[in-house]
């Protein structure tokens, strides 16, 4: 597991992103951020839901549904969003510290 993968969770296509420090991999839980399709998603805030594309299509990061979960649920990654490293903490610091 890496930080900023996303996985894919079951048949439903829910997909979520690991936003938890890789030197924290020795816990059995991970924090995720739900990424929902932009027509389901609520309208995105600034700094708070930056959109990502995904395999054509676009997903938000509804940071606010932040949760954690068990490592054995996250079995089918589907890609990696390091390359969108400062959005994605610009969004976490956005929940936590309010800028």
């Amino acid at each position: 597991m890496a930080k900023f993968d996303v996985y894919r969770l079951g048949d439903g296509g829910l997909h979520l992103l690991d936003c938890q420090a890789d030197l924290l991999d020795v816990l059995n839980t991970r924090l995720v951020v739900p990424l929902m399709p932009v027509e389901d998603a609520p309208v995105p805030a600034a700094r708070l839901n930056p959109v990502f594309v995904i395999a054509g299509g676009e997903y938000v990061m509804v940071t606010q549904f932040a949760a954690s979960i068990s490592v054995s649920e996250l079995t089918q990654r589907v890609v990696s969003l390091a390359e969108h490293d400062i959005a994605i903490g610009n969004a976490l610091d956005m929940l936590i510290s309010g800028f």
